[in-house]
């Protein structure tokens, strides 16, 4: 039984944000800074928490503007200071639009690359399903992503202003 081909199941970001890779890095590991940019446009995030450390639990709920709250949580795989970041994403199976079917475990990495004084990143999600992956972009995950990148966008930013 063969395993199928990750472009299959992943779909990827990239952006360059313009912070050094150190404080790019920070801004995906403190909760409190995680939780400024972290979810779609106009929500809040009530509860981050972050053990960034191989093994180490994750959770970060995020409440919508409509009221709906999503609990995302998982455990980190790999943790490689200002490099990479791969985690586990475990959907919380009483989720309304999972319908009672949950998708399986992803794989979350983000790898970090120093481009001058900015940084690059490279997100990449990889699915447990080819299925999974159509299922979770028809419901959007790679839009709600790319929210959460314009929102990390402007707190670099916001930051960058007031430090200048």
């Amino acid at each position: 039984m063969s395993t199928p081909a990750t472009t299959d199941r992943s779909f990827a970001i990239e952006r360059i944000f313009n912070a050094p890779v150190e404080r790019v890095f920070r801004l995906w590991t403190d909760p409190a800074l995680v939780a400024g940019w972290w979810g779609i446009k106009d929500c809040t995030i009530p509860f981050c928490a972050l053990d960034v450390r191989v093994g180490g639990r994750w959770r970060i709920d995020m409440l919508t503007a409509s009221g709906t709250l999503y609990r995302n949580q998982g455990s980190y795989l790999e943790v490689v200071e200002n490099v990479r970041l791969s985690y586990r994403d475990e959907p919380d199976p009483e989720i309304r639009e999972w319908a009672g079917k949950p998708p399986g475990h992803s794989r979350h990495t983000v790898t970090f690359t120093p481009h001058g004084k900015r940084t690059h990143v490279h997100f990449e999600v990889t699915l447990a399903s080819a299925a999974d992956r159509e299922r979770l972009l028809a419901l959007g995950m790679g839009g709600g992503w790319m929210q959460s990148f314009e929102r990390l966008e402007q707190l670099i930013a916001k930051e960058t202003n007031h430090a200048g």
